[in-house]
């Protein structure tokens, strides 16, 4: 971005009772030229330098330069600010560089959501430009005084219905809107708006009336039926996938991928780890019968804090099936040249090729990059979902798996027999959560009763690998 310039017809601009005024122009943080004035040239230039410095350190910096200032002119104008300011203010000040920022991801997700449907900017749907939404252009000019009252609020989620925006995007723009008005409540920068109106607003009206339901009647998140295949993948079919993952090793260019695809598996649903915790895991975490979360990859790279409070610095039980796959896994490493070492990565990330990983400065082993963590679900896991799918009637109902439901089978396989309790802090969540999100009858838990997750995934390893015996002998036959 190019420095702030003089204006030359107006260095300096006299006015008629003679005073001077010196007009630099500018950049903003959206790209757009501006022009500001100030009483003296020295002023002006020192104003010019800290833009400079601000904007060196990346536009998230100079945000927050920008609004501060303007926000400390509108003192006497504070009715003139309008909404979407307080919410631009917002990200300036709770991004991921500030010692109380939001986490990156985080951050990326809830200004993305903003910027269409409460700052009105265009948008993009698969390759498409999409024309603002006159809803979010409405409500973006609302004076922010007016916020200390639940009905411009509500008046949103009314305009989001009409304007047929789905459930699940009107229930992330009311948490980014919530966010918004409780920081500007407690913040003084913002001391027109003294309370968060998406409290007052929050009726969930949708939990009780079957008009505001979706298509298919059912309210909330928890899958039901046979919609819980694809969601928490029981053992049989975490056996069959890692079965299908196998058999390409013996075509692909490159079969060590295909090992570790099944090590993945193996890894996320022995301990029931969310993707960044698993591609997080080092040999020397696996202590025995116990594994240590202590580090996750996250889009700021290798973290010690993970996505809740109690996710890392937690040991999880490791089941003897996992233990012995990873065991395998770790020969095969060896096998083909790469470096097992206890400091090394379970799933190492420049398996590809030395152009791909990230390199841990500290200890010289090398983790997957956040986006090859966030394509390894589409590229790796989703082809060996669809054959197993395709390959039997039984099976259709694992199409639209993902790595997630890794983690809730090997969590609901867990609660068959273990203390809910000791499961919500091993898998760094809560009682509430496992029982809205990962508490399923996977299989037939009521025929079989409580069972330990090693014989349940032993007696599924049993299972596959029978049939495909019984497959073998028949193509031979």
């Amino acid at each position: 971005m190019a420095r702030p310039w003089k204006k030359k017809a107006r260095w300096p601009h006299t006015a008629r009772n003679g005073s001077k005024s010196y007009a630099v122009g500018f950049y903003d943080h959206e790209g757009r030229e501006r022009t500001r004035s100030f009483p003296s040239a020295k002023v002006a230039s020192q104003w010019m330098n800290d833009y400079s410095t601000a904007e060196r350190r990346g536009i998230d910096s100079l945000c927050r330069f920008l609004l501060d200032l303007d926000a400390r002119e509108a003192n006497s104008e504070l009715e003139g600010r309008t909404i979407g300011e307080v919410i631009q203010l917002y990200f300036a000040h709770n991004a991921p560089d500030m010692a109380d920022g939001l986490a990156t991801s985080t951050f990326r997700t809830y200004r993305g959501s903003a910027k269409r449907h409460l700052l009105g900017h265009r948008g993009v749907s698969r390759g498409h430009r999409l024309e603002p939404a006159a809803y979010a252009v409405r409500f973006a000019a609302q004076p922010a005084h007016r916020f200390n009252d639940p009905g411009p609020v509500r008046g949103l989620r009314d305009a989001m219905k009409h304007a047929n925006v789905g459930p699940s995007a009107r229930s992330h723009v009311w948490r980014v809107l919530s966010a918004v008005l409780s920081w500007a409540a407690h913040s003084d920068l913002v001391p027109e708006i003294q309370t968060n109106a998406c409290l007052v607003a929050n009726e969930n009206v949708s939990s009780r009336r079957k008009s505001m339901r979706g298509r298919s009647g059912r309210v909330g998140v928890r899958r039901r039926g046979e919609e819980i295949r694809s969601w928490a993948l029981a053992p049989i079919a975490v056996e069959l996938i890692k079965a299908q993952m196998l058999a390409r090793a013996v075509s692909a260019r490159k079969p060590l991928l295909a090992f570790r695809d099944a090590a993945v598996v193996s890894l996320s649903f022995g301990l029931g780890l969310r993707p960044q915790e698993a591609f997080g895991v080092r040999w020397c975490a696996l202590d025995g019968a116990r594994a240590f979360i202590d580090e996750v990859i996250s889009q700021d790279g290798l973290q010690s804090l993970g996505k809740t409070p109690g996710s890392t610095g937690r040991p999880v039980k490791a089941p003897a099936v996992m233990r012995d796959d990873l065991a395998r896994w770790r020969e095969c490493l060896r096998e083909h040249g790469h470096p097992a070492r206890d400091i090394d990565f379970v799933i190492p990330g420049n398996l590809a090729g030395s152009g791909f990983g990230i390199c841990d400065d500290e200890t010289g082993a090398w983790h997957l990059s956040p986006n090859q963590i966030k394509k390894w679900g589409p590229r790796y896991l989703t082809p060996a979902v669809k054959v197993v799918a395709n390959s039997s009637y039984a099976y259709r109902r694992l199409l639209g798996a993902t790595p997630y439901g890794l983690r809730r089978g090997g969590i609901s396989a867990r609660l068959r027999c273990e203390d809910a309790q000791s499961v919500a802090h091993q898998c760094g969540t809560s009682l509430e959560m496992l029982s809205q999100h990962y508490s399923y009858e996977i299989d037939d838990y009521g025929i079989h009763g409580p069972r330990s997750v090693d014989d349940q995934w032993r007696a599924a390893r049993a299972s596959v690998t029978e049939c495909r015996s019984c497959s073998d002998e028949q193509r031979r036959g």
